[in-house]
């Protein structure tokens, strides 16, 4: 056996042990040798106890790396002679491996190799002696020099084990060729010695850490960075030339598709993360700016990175559709959280009743392999075969809650968001059909002459309104002069105000009113969305008319 000196200053801590191992891919046996050695000293087997080997990271690893260059071109051929023989049988198969077939990092393509070969590892436990027959012939032809080798042994250490998974090929994992090697051992009755359990709990403490890595995500740039990006967009943008690109944009794109021998419309009917024109463009905005932070960009540059957004969550939308479609064709119901809340109005057991037909001779079931019944002895406990067969089928039921576990968490936290997303949209109309109200106000009184106010002269108008912290937004610098002598305690705005908008203007204000006669569109706005976030009535007012101004701000503030 090949051994040299261990190559690394000091061990990483076991925790970090599964992303050290997955971002060395060359960690050869030189390397995993002494790694081994030292940890199944010390860490790994006082911290896990093992009586009888934990196969499932084992199991798993093998799914992620057994196929080859030369079997993925093959294997749509292999994956339907599997279920031709075995997908009748699948209700009665335990549901040994559940794992989550999308990693949100390669193609669909291999959503479906994953989940494949995950029902075929459920065959197998549940055995399926087909299945066995079908892995053996797969090791055989396409691991033609590797099967030659391992065919001699009767059992394998540890050393062998490593010696056996260092490969010259530079591509290759080493924890995937040790996962290949004892899962394929097992199938050819090779004995797996018991210094090889501590790469067993080795690979459960990767599997764990492959099964509770976050996704890839990109949180900053939701909640307030996007909204102050839709604010800015409001302000500094141009609305109609931005409609216009988009239009442009969306014209090129679905040429670019029937180029292809799509439909124009194809990204519009696969996005389901529509969030409209603008919307898209105030996600695009807060991801230029959590990318590029030092960086102005143009209407242009916006509308073509818009685009691409669309484009790409079109492609991600494809996908994850996809995932659900595979997962409910193999796993019913249980592949998919839809059915709880919308339940399918398809019942196959239905079918046959419903058509009168009477169904044609069954295929007799393929029965899970069963624990062997309890035997007693005379200490009355069960024979040593017995209670590991217990076991390893808690085991089993132990993982397949634990994904199923991780599965709920990750539905309630898209759930939570969803929900965040709709208060969000509710917020904004809420504020825009209070605008809506003061803006119908407004064009009421412009149409309706003044009506006598009894009782009140316009002297004790201003004594009453003249109490009230207001702030004036807009207006003639002739006329708010006027207003300003009329009432030196408010708050006047110049229409044309450059910078950011100071929030503590509106802080402490009884009421806002914009003077739409001068007034700049983005300081309309600025001023709104910050009296809109500080829930501050407002109004509007025009004309140069003192007397008139204050009757109508007297009328809006009683309520007349």
């Amino acid at each position: 056996m090949k051994k040299a000196a261990f190559p690394y200053d000091s061990l990483p801590d076991l925790n970090e042990l599964p992303d050290f191992l997955k971002n060395n891919k060359r960690a050869n046996a030189n390397f995993s040798h002494p790694l081994l050695n030292m940890i199944s000293a010390d860490q790994l087997i006082e911290r896990y106890s093992e009586v009888f080997p934990d196969t499932y990271g084992a199991d798993r690893i093998f799914i992620d790396y057994f196929i080859t260059d030369a079997m993925q071109s093959d294997f749509p051929l292999i994956a339907r002679d599997f279920y031709i023989h075995e997908f009748a049988n699948f209700p009665n198969y335990e549901d040994v491996l559940s794992p989550d077939i999308n990693n949100y990092s390669e193609p669909p393509e291999q959503m479906f190799i994953r989940l494949t070969l995950a029902l075929m590892v459920n065959a197998l436990h549940s055995g399926s002696e087909y299945t066995k027959a079908l892995f053996l012939y797969l090791y055989k032809t396409y691991y033609k020099q590797e099967y030659k080798t391992l065919k001699r042994f009767r059992s394998i250490s540890r050393d062998e084990l490593l010696s056996l998974s260092d490969s010259e090929d530079r591509d290759a994992s080493f924890i995937g060729n040790m996962a290949r090697i004892l899962f394929i051992a097992r199938l050819l009755g090779i004995e797996i010695n018991a210094d090889c359990h501590v790469v067993y709990v080795l690979f459960s403490s990767i599997s764990n850490w492959l099964a509770n890595k976050d996704r890839f995500s990109l949180d900053e740039v939701t909640d307030g960075p996007y909204k102050e990006c839709l604010r800015e967009i409001e302000e500094n943008f141009d609305s109609k030339k931005l409609y216009s690109l988009n239009r442009k944009m969306a014209k090129y794109l679905g040429n670019v598709l029937k180029w292809l021998g799509y439909s124009p419309d194809f990204t519009i009917m696969c996005d389901d993360n529509g969030r409209g024109i603008n919307g898209n463009l105030g996600i695009t905005l807060s991801i230029l700016k959590k990318t590029f932070p030092n960086r102005e960009f143009s209407a242009e540059e916006l509308t073509v990175y818009a685009a691409i957004l669309h484009c790409a969550s079109a492609l991600a939308c494809n996908t994850d559709r996809l995932e659900e479609v595979l997962e409910v064709l193999f796993y019913g119901e249980a592949g998919t959280y839809y059915y709880d809340d919308y339940p399918p109005l398809f019942h196959p057991n239905e079918v046959v009743a419903a058509n009168a037909v009477k169904p044609g001779k069954p295929q007799k079931a393929r029965q899970p392999k069963k624990p062997e019944p309890k035997i007693e002895h005379e200490n009355t406990q069960y024979s040593e075969n017995v209670l590991l067969d217990e076991i390893n089928m808690l085991r089993r039921k132990v993982h397949k809650l634990e994904s199923d576990n991780y599965s709920l968490r990750a539905e309630i936290a898209d759930r939570k968001r969803k929900d965040e997303e709709i208060k969000a949209v509710r917020q904004q109309l809420e504020a825009a059909n209070s605008e809506l109200v003061s803006l119908r106000d407004y064009v009421y009184n412009l149409t309706e002459e003044d009506s006598p106010i009894q009782e009140e002269d316009i002297n004790s108008m201003k004594e009453a309104i003249a109490k009230l912290r207001i702030v004036i937004v807009g207006g003639h610098a002739n006329w708010r002069a006027k207003m300003k002598r009329e009432f030196p305690n408010w708050t006047f705005i110049r229409p044309d105000a450059s910078g950011s908008t100071d929030a503590s203007i509106v802080d402490k204000a009884d009421h806002v009113y914009f003077f739409t006669d001068t007034i700049s569109h983005s300081r309309y706005y600025q001023f709104l969305n910050v009296v809109r976030e500080k829930k501050v009535d407002f109004g509007y007012i025009h004309g140069v008319n003192i007397e008139k101004n204050i009757r109508d701000i007297y009328r809006d503030v009683n309520d007349y």
